[in-house]
């Protein structure tokens, strides 16, 4: 998912934009063999906590053999508890999103999680979109 703004992009949203796209490069850091959902999630809510922000929600899950996944797969979910250690091969979509009050900003990406580290899927610029 992105974000498109249609005609000048308010203040607000561009900070938060701002916010989420560092989030993103914080659980693109942290995504690799060895680390636990939560530290992900962690990782996120390091920045986003920088600026002011709070999300309650998961930020991501796994896809699997079935998607979306079904109650006989287990799931990763990149969130506060979950110690699912991640393993190469695992694939995580995560959803990073703020929606306020009338407006909100999404960025996700699908992550393969490889040897060393992982690979993004989703090839396809970050930032908001503006169309005039």
């Amino acid at each position: 998912a992105r974000t498109m703004q249609l005609g000048k992009t308010p203040t607000n949203v561009s900070d938060t934009a701002k916010a989420v796209i560092e989030g993103m490069d914080a659980v693109l850091d942290a995504v690799r063999p060895g680390t636990s959902a939560e530290a992900v999630e962690a990782a996120w809510r390091k920045v986003i906590q920088r600026y002011g922000l709070k999300k309650e929600s998961r930020i991501g899950y796994s896809i699997g053999v079935a998607y979306p996944p079904d109650w006989g797969e287990h799931t990763i979910s990149l969130r506060p508890g979950d110690k699912t250690v991640l393993e190469p091969g695992n694939v995580v979509h995560s959803i990073l999103g703020m929606w306020m009050d009338g407006w909100g900003i999404e960025i996700s990406e699908t992550i393969l999680v490889t040897e060393t580290g992982h690979e993004t899927l989703t090839k396809f610029p970050r930032e908001i979109h503006v169309k005039s």
